[in-house]
């Protein structure tokens, strides 16, 4: 049958020779048939730009089979302006992604145990197309592609010279932004026997903030979407409560004494029930800098030369450099004054202690522990954020040819990531603390805190590197004949050496930047990794063909693994192929993973045992956390399988369908959390978890809470148990011919995954988690593409489908016990349009235009701890605007 051939033809592809022998992602065997065992999507350059994207990021994030991934606009992580995919939601880790088929250097600054490849490193305007492997390929590049392979191919020769100018801005007059892109080569591989090009790619966004969205995006109160007011006692300038001696409950008292009417809450909404006064409350989301997406800045160099010194003989080279510069603000800087807090409880030296809880002989009225107790926002102080800077390179040298029947080829590619992050409002903790405790600090200061500020903060910089050096060969050509024709064969071997350095700011390791998490001692680690692998292609009949592979990796620090794979085609009719893949995969920790990197951080909870009916202190909180690595760690395994049907009726049409199923075990993860909090008892005498709390005091126990606040969580990585995922993928690609009217081009692609069972610990039942918050059982896009002569127009659709309100179905939903229960009917499907259009009427020039999110969706409602609406799998960044001129100098 027609193969893959056929479909790249149907997506826009240019035609390719049916005679020519080619690679295809998913095999080191040059071929004549493209379609293979394994279920390969391609998307073509002109998919990649239609509609509007500017970065890999954002068209790989909508892929099918993709599920959320890392965010570039996360405010509460360590990644600002980095992206990564997460095919079959696996973790990044499971996910290998390469260039022209060698891999790239992981991005730097470690999240904690997530090890992942940026794709803001790579400038779209030198990718040609992607092509991404969705079954296992450990025997064939890596033993760590448990969940795929995405491979970027880059341009392989160009001559001529293009420009092109884009501009771009929300609807809500945000996020303007401005690229350009001059693509120059020379030479025809022809006619002078070498190429050399060059693509420069800028691109500058301002950033878009949650305050200008619409409705329940841009606010916390959120009763009137049939939730509660979320607005939080950390106001600007601040509130103060204390424990009322005569009744023995809280009683609060606002700062600001302007505080707007509908602003000004009983205390008794956001202490305890009972609670005396009132409190001016804060909106995060509407006063403050939370972003949709950040400031990035973007310039990139790709480039490649080659030359063939004889007929047989190709020389070539890769270069590409890449430098992303972002900026992501989040919260204002927050004091939580009391006891056991780096803050402690309000001085009664203080000059804006209550005068009224000042006794005659100068003590405390207040009851309780005799502390009051502060809760502010420190609006006049710069909010906190991250200013990355991110330097990519990518270098390689090789040289390739021909003998007889085979072909060879070897390379040496070095390739690296640096990132530079700085905290964009250091303030440093003890000259903070001496002001607030000495009472030069004011709640509301505005300018008389200035000259403080500039006083107490610092430029707090912190440097990660990571590298891979690699030298590599392979052979592949027709071993012998068997009656159905020729065995392929493939040897390779490959030397890498992996390594990791970070350094981070000394202050930030003493623990003197206040608001950041406390950071662990830098630290080196690298290892050696050598590698064979084999891979046959064997025609057992006219019709049905094997693919044998096989690879052999020793780790310098894990010793040895080795990963077939087996597949097997069979074409039943020139029409009709039915294809299916065995595979084993085997992954060592990362660099990150076994390392002495122990991450300190912030995380958002809601505590079981302080959050009730009448005690509400602890539904949304947060306490002091630490996670990542463990030294202990065993590598993990995996086994996946596909089985698939392709049908080719015509070169109009084309489907295909493709079971799959990935079994992991030793799953390298952390413990669930909320089920940790749940029940400690479970987890008392592990190593890699520990809750610590502070005793419960008898104020806290009368006003109805269980156990006293959380002072630290401790969750290092540890081997915990199973994951076993299955799903089906259908593709359908057509051709449409309308005559005079054009061409259409539809194409679907849809993932459903069936099931998705994990084990929040080794002692536990696996647990079924499709449908569930976080893993959506249906994701699809629908393409639509109409082009005559000149003109094209494209309709693109992407579908996340309905999930549960809850991360985990053994769990109650946590906004029934709130009183909300409406709200656990589950979050509503997604669905996103983006339609772009082109004109390249004019001599040497196309005029585009591009709108994402066309029909300004907002992500369905769902009030959780970071935000309201799911912000791993959805956008709140609505409509955007986008117009492209294209122009070649001919």
């Amino acid at each position: 049958m027609g193969s893959q051939a056929a479909p790249a033809k149907i997506a826009g592809e240019a035609e390719i020779t049916p005679v020519q022998k080619v690679y295809v992602t998913g095999s080191n065997v040059r071929r004549i048939a493209l379609e293979t065992a394994s279920p390969v999507q391609i998307i073509t350059r002109e998919e990649l730009t239609r509609g509007g994207a500017t970065s890999l990021n954002e068209v790989l994030r909508t892929i099918s089979s993709n599920v959320g991934g890392v965010d570039e606009n996360r405010t509460n992580g360590f990644t600002a302006g980095a992206a990564g995919l997460n095919l079959r939601g696996f973790g990044s880790q499971a996910t290998l992604t390469l260039i022209n088929g060698r891999r790239l250097a992981p991005y730097a600054q470690p999240e904690f145990q997530t090890t992942f490849v940026d794709l803001n490193s790579i400038p779209v305007g030198a990718v040609e197309r992607i092509e991404i492997l969705k079954d296992g390929a450990s025997a064939i590049y890596g033993s760590e592609a448990m969940a795929g392979v995405v491979n970027i191919i880059l341009r392989d020769s160009f001559e001529g010279l293009e420009v092109s100018g884009s501009l771009g801005q929300s609807s809500r007059s945000d996020g303007e932004q401005k690229r350009a892109t001059i693509s120059f080569g020379k030479g025809s591989l022809v006619k002078d026997h070498f190429n050399a090009y060059a693509t420069i790619d800028v691109r500058q966004r301002k950033p878009m903030y949650m305050s200008n969205r619409d409705d329940y995006l841009s606010t916390q109160d959120l009763r009137a979407y049939g939730y509660k007011d979320r607005r939080s006692l950390y106001t600007y300038p601040g509130n103060l409560y204390w424990t009322d001696k005569t009744s023995g409950t809280f009683k609060s008292q606002t700062m600001d004494k302007s505080c707007p009417a509908d602003r000004l809450v009983p205390a008794d909404t956001v202490l305890n029930a009972g609670a005396l006064g009132k409190a001016c409350v804060f909106d995060d989301y509407k006063d403050s800098t939370y972003n949709v997406a950040g400031k990035t800045d973007r310039v990139g160099i790709t480039s490649r030369m080659t030359w063939q010194p004889t007929a047989s003989t190709t020389v070539f080279s890769e270069l590409m450099f890449n430098r992303n510069k972002a900026v992501v603000t989040g919260n204002l800087h927050f004091v939580a004054g009391q006891n056991n807090e780096i803050i402690p409880a309000l001085p009664i030296t203080h000059p804006q202690y209550p005068k009224e809880l000042i006794g005659p002989d100068g003590k405390t009225l207040a009851g309780g522990n005799g502390t009051v107790r502060v809760r502010a926002k420190l609006r006049d102080f710069p909010g906190q954020g991250q200013d990355n800077t991110t330097d990519f390179g990518r270098y390689l040298v090789g040289v390739k040819g021909d003998f007889k029947n085979w072909d060879w080829e070897t390379a040496a590619l070095y390739t690296n990531s640096k990132v530079s992050s700085r905290n964009t409002a250091a303030i440093l903790t003890t000259p903070f603390l001496n002001a607030y405790k000495n009472g030069t600090f004011i709640f509301g200061g505005g300018d008389a805190n200035k000259a403080l500020y500039d006083s107490i903060t610092t430029s707090s910089v912190n440097v990660f590197k990571s590298s891979l050096a690699q030298v590599d060969g392979k052979i592949s050509g027709e071993l012998f004949n068997l009656p159905a024709g020729a065995v392929g064969l493939a040897i390779g071997t490959e030397f890498r050496r992996e390594s990791l350095d970070t350094s981070p700011d000394p202050q930030a390791v003493a623990g003197e930047i206040y608001h950041q998490a406390q950071l662990p001692p830098g630290f080196s680690n690298s290892r050696n990794i050598s590698s064979i692998y084999a891979e046959a292609t064997v025609p057992l009949l006219k019709t049905v063909e094997a693919q044998l592979a096989v690879r052999h990796d020793h780790y310098s620090d894990y010793g040895n693994s080795t990963t077939p794979k087996v597949g097997l085609k069979w074409s039943a009719t020139p029409t009709f192929m039915v294809r299916g893949t065995y595979a084993e995969g085997f992954r060592a920790p990362t660099l990150v993973e076994n390392s002495t990197d122990v991450r300190n951080a912030f995380v958002s909870i809601r505590d079981p045992f302080r959050c009730n009916a009448q005690y509400k202190l602890g539904c949304n909180t947060s306490s002091a956390y630490q996670s990542g690595a463990n030294p202990e760690l065993k590598p993990e395994t995996a086994k996946s399988y596909t089985l698939g049907l392709a049908w080719e009726p015509s070169s109009s049409f084309l489907a295909t369908v493709d079971l799959w199923q990935i079994k992991r075990v030793n799953e390298i993860s952390t413990y669930d959390l909320t089920q940790v909090l749940a029940n400690p008892d479970r987890y008392a005498g592990d190593p890699a978890v520990a809750i610590i709390r502070d005793p419960l005091t008898a104020a806290d126990k009368a006003a109805g809470a269980m156990a006293g606040e959380v002072t630290n969580i401790k969750m290092l990585l540890t081997n915990v148990a199973v994951t076993k995922i299955r799903g089906v993928d259908l593709k359908l690609a057509g051709r449409i011919n309308l005559g005079e009217y054009g061409t259409l081009q539809p194409t679907l692609n849809v993932s459903h995954m069936q099931s998705y069972l994990n084990a929040p610990s080794p002692n536990d039942e696996l647990i079924e988690y499709a449908g569930t918050r976080g893993t959506p059982s249906v994701q699809a896009t629908l393409g639509l593409a109409w082009k005559k002569a000149a003109y094209a127009l494209s309709a693109d659709t992407v579908f996340t489908s309905k999930m549960a309100s809850v991360g985990d179905r053994t769990q109650e939903c946590v906004l029934a016990t709130e009183g909300f229960p409406e709200l656990c009917k589950g979050i509503p499907s997604f669905t996103v349009v983006n339609l772009g259009g082109s004109y390249s009427g004019f001599k040497n020039t196309k005029l585009s235009f591009a709108i994402q999110n066309a029909f300004d969706r907002k992500p369905p409602f769902h009030p959780n701890d970071t935000a309201n609406y799911y912000a791993p799998l959805h956008s709140a960044m609505g409509r955007y605007f986008q117009i492209t001129a294209d122009y070649s100098f001919k």
